[in-house]
């Protein structure tokens, strides 16, 4: 529609140096295939921001799928992200999918990556890697095709030095980088917020 703002405003709210430099920075790595790593603090809108770079990006028509890595316990995560086999349990009566498998042609976004375990690490590292996946308890491989986005609020580079998070993979995800602002350093933003949600809220309940 003639006017109407463009997806990277509508999404992220704010006027500020940062809002605007973080808008033209997500345009640039939207264009892009290569893995892209959010820094910023919890509430900050990482997923926000990764949602918005999908829907830039050439892989628009496909899936997006949001993972928070700290939401799952480390027992159920190999099942959750790449799949069951048919069979493997008792009571598994057909093939489960995984989530990067539901992301095949979108992007994949694990939030607080920092909390996956070493194990899990290395089993993400080969996707990322491979592109291919093996699910849980099977003994073929899977194609799939994602794009990955990850973010966390912690200093994966500290994380590494101190063996905690794998070199090889820290590598593998931090292709291109994106700093979330906090809102105190934002504080042109915290009137137009301010008067933005109320207006949400008006509408969705129609005030």
């Amino acid at each position: 529609a003639v006017g109407e703002k463009p997806l990277e405003q509508k999404l992220l709210i704010g006027e500020s140096k940062q809002i605007q430099q973080l808008r033209e920075s997500i345009k640039k790595i939207a264009r892009s295939q290569a893995p892209v790593f959010i820094t910023g603090e919890s509430g900050t809108g990482k997923e926000v921001v990764a949602n918005l770079i999908h829907q830039l990006s050439n892989r628009q028509d496909g899936p997006f799928i949001a993972i928070n890595c700290g939401a799952i316990s480390e027992e159920l995560m190999e099942s959750e992200l790449f799949g069951q086999a048919k069979g493997f349990f008792n009571g598994a009566t057909e093939h489960k999918q995984g989530l990067i498998q539901a992301a095949d042609g979108g992007s994949l976004f694990l939030d607080e990556i920092a909390e996956l375990s070493m194990a899990m690490q290395a089993k993400l590292l080969r996707a990322v890697q491979e592109k291919k996946i093996r699910p849980f308890g099977s003994d073929k491989e899977i194609e799939v095709d994602f794009r990955i986005i990850s973010a966390s609020h912690q200093n994966l580079e500290l994380l590494v030095q101190q063996g905690k998070f794998r070199q090889d993979l820290f590598f593998r995800i931090h292709v291109m980088d994106l700093l979330i602002a906090p809102l105190r350093e934002r504080q042109k933003d915290i009137l137009i917020l301010a008067e933005h949600f109320p207006r949400i809220i008006c509408a969705e309940w129609r005030i």
